[in-house]
């Protein structure tokens, strides 16, 4: 008797588990359709076309934020537009099949912004969200992925992203190709973020610049009037003011130093930059290669064949177990490319480089530096520094630093503080 009373408790349980489960499902679907009704009419597919013709470049996402129809987007969805804009143009493409062009109004590159003008006269603008989200709060993703028409994604929102240079959301859920400049939505319908990104390397790990960037922009657009020739200079504006903070950022207060190994050498500088460290250590292996590397996640996009603004370093202690001298140099020498690699023509001037041997703390190096200038954007330069000690047959250092999208002057000040700081403690 006790085992079938036990039987009909657990049965009884399981049924009420699945109707709740069941209806939390239900709940859901509904919730997201009623998101997706609510927010479709106002969100469009934005087409970048080549020239007079009717095929597109690129595609992305917007959504009806103002009045007579004013949009916001990401800049990377317009960027050949603001870049080539005699070369490229806009459309936008809603649910219902119309269409029509679209005119640039503003850009914020450092945010990945932009607003847009259409011609859409009876889409509603969707409101913006004036309180923070919580973790865990329920959340919402609307843009065109891949070619497969308009698409809502449900997922949480998660708070600020902490590997992010300038403010970005962490959104958990489904951020595609296409969906950029889409609109990230609470529960209650209200834009709280604009789509932007995805993490590759993760699962849905997806990224949203704040509502607040979009606001500021929409009252810039709406104070300032700009000739599409003029965006290529904004563009240049705004780079250029970036860099510059980058550079105060790294050069601001004494540089930071790690030990590593025998060696002190530059290390993290500031909460934002991110450090690794590796080692190549197999028992069959002639030498030993052990590594530490940073990185500011402050790159910007600006075209397809562009993405600048940024600081990184590595460092490689590499030590002989069974090599004799000329074998020792031999790998060195294999290891070291005093070569700055990647040339387009199209954003850059050639490098110049220039090589000496120079005094460090405890040893000396070999250090090659060389620069390049950016064709369109006055002012910026990338610099580029490789240094290997020389004075060992059985251990050395080789290390590089990577500035792209800075002042000059700023970059080569970083660049001597760097070596002075690098120290052979034996």
């Amino acid at each position: 008797m006790r085992i079938r009373i036990l039987a009909f408790l657990i049965a009884h349980a399981a049924a009420m588990l699945a109707s709740a489960a069941n209806a939390q499902e239900n709940d859901l679907s509904a919730h997201a359709r009623a998101i997706f009704d609510h927010s479709r009419a106002s969100v469009a597919q934005i087409r970048v076309l080549l020239g007079r013709s009717n095929s597109h470049t690129s595609t992305g996402s917007g959504f009806v934020a103002g009045s007579h129809g004013v949009m916001v987007t990401n800049y990377h969805v317009v960027a050949d537009k603001a870049l080539e804009p005699e070369t490229y143009r806009l459309e936008y493409v809603l649910p219902d099949g119309r269409r029509g062009p679209l005119r640039i109004l503003a850009i914020d590159v450092v945010h990945d912004l932009a607003v847009v003008q259409s011609d859409i006269a009876d889409a509603p603008p969707l409101k913006f969200r004036d309180a923070a989200l919580s973790k865990g709060d329920r959340a919402f993703s609307i843009g065109y992925p891949l070619g497969q028409g308009i698409t809502v994604t449900e997922g949480t929102y998660n708070g600020r992203s902490e590997d992010q240079y300038y403010e970005h959301f962490h959104f958990t859920g489904a951020v595609n190709p296409g969906m950029s400049g889409g609109p990230a939505l609470d529960a209650n319908g209200r834009v709280y973020g604009v789509n932007v990104a995805s993490r590759r390397d993760g699962q849905l790990v997806s990224l949203m610049v704040p509502a607040k960037y979009a606001r500021q922009l929409l009252d810039t657009a709406a104070k300032t009037e700009h000739t599409e020739a003029d965006f290529r200079t904004l563009v240049g504006a705004q780079l250029l003011a970036h860099g510059q903070s980058l550079m105060q950022a790294v050069l601001k207060g004494r540089m930071a130093v790690e030990k590593f190994d025998e060696f002190t050498l530059p290390g993290k500088t500031g909460e934002l930059m991110q450090c690794s460290a590796s080692t190549n250590r197999e028992t069959d292996k002639a030498y030993t290669i052990d590594s530490y590397g940073c990185h500011l996640p402050s790159s910007l996009y600006i075209d397809p064949r562009l993405q600048t603004g940024t600081v990184a370093f590595r460092h490689n202690v590499l030590r002989s177990v069974k090599l004799g001298t000329l074998r020792f140099a031999s790998l060195q020498e294999s290891r070291f490319d005093p070569r700055a690699s990647g040339y387009d023509r199209k954003h850059h001037t050639r490098w110049a480089c220039h090589d000496s041997v120079v005094a460090l703390k405890g040893t000396r190096g070999k250090l090659v530096i060389c620069s390049r200038a950016y064709k369109r954007f006055t002012g910026l330069y990338d610099v580029f520094a490789r240094l290997a000690t020389v004075d060992s047959s059985k251990r050395a250092l080789h290390s590089s630093l990577n500035m792209q999208g800075v002042p000059f002057e700023a970059a080569m000040s970083f660049a001597r503080r760097y070596i002075e700081s690098i120290e052979w403690n034996r």
